[in-house]
């Protein structure tokens, strides 16, 4: 249906000394003592199964708290960490989307979103927000990189809440169907966006020329389905860094 819009620390260090043992006389003997050496101060290497954070690591959110995002509940929807993942529930034709409380600017956004409730033929859509910022009058501005579960991907531009898109809603075999777990890695850097779902590059985009620069970091979910408005979206394992 058309859519609406180890490392590894390893040190050795080695001191070896050679002592030579010699007669009092000055006077090699016939048989000399043999040599001796000092014994060898090894320190062994150290191999851990622990995982080294990145340097670059913005933030790091398994949800098993609601510190990073908003909590919201309306007649079109809701956003919030239940049971240790982030759930974005669309129940009308709007879509819905929780936000982070701290803001970003240049961003690379990676988390796993599973559908649990949509239309039976998948045309529902789940995404990511970068750089979202709210207006005086309550509309937003920013950039949206989603994909719909019958196996499409778009990149959006909000102005003024007005959805423009950058890439229309492009088919691509990237997007796992159905309620399979995807995993979205969404780069904002600069004036470049691009999307990538399970791995496998989707597609790119440019920034418009008044777009913002910074802002939260939001997921999204909505149905295309009229007679069946329900979408419900859950987001884990997310990690937010520098590009």
């Amino acid at each position: 249906m058309t859519k609406r819009n180890r490392s590894i620390i390893f040190a050795i260090v080695a001191i070896v000394a050679l002592a030579c043992a010699c007669p009092t006389t000055g006077v090699p003997t016939e048989n000399p003592p043999p040599a001796t050496f000092a014994p060898i101060n090894t320190v062994p290497p150290i191999f851990t199964d622990e995982p080294v954070p990145s340097l670059n690591v913005l933030l790091q959110d398994d949800f098993s708290s609601d510190a990073n995002f908003e909590s919201y509940s309306s007649d079109d929807g809701s956003a919030g960490v239940n049971n240790g993942v982030y759930v974005v529930r669309s129940t009308g034709d709007l879509w819905q989307w929780g936000r982070s409380t701290a803001q970003f600017s240049d961003s690379v956004i990676e988390v796993d979103v599973t559908m649990v409730a949509g239309p039976a033929n998948n045309n529902a859509a789940f995404g990511i927000i970068c750089r979202l910022a709210e207006n005086s009058d309550g509309s937003i501005n920013g950039y949206m990189l989603a994909i719909s579960l019958d196996g499409y991907y778009t990149i959006l531009a909000f102005e003024n809440s007005s959805p423009v898109p950058l890439v229309d809603w492009t088919l691509t075999d990237a997007v796992r169907l159905g309620s399979e777990v995807n995993t979205l890695r969404a780069t904002c850097n600069g004036s470049n966006l691009s999307l990538e779902v399970n791995g496998q590059l989707a597609g790119s985009a440019t920034t418009t020329s008044s777009g913002p620069t910074s802002g939260s970091i939001a997921f999204t979910a909505t149905s295309f389905e009229v007679d069946s408005p329900l979408a419900e979206g859950h987001f884990d394992n997310l990690i937010i860094s520098q590009p």
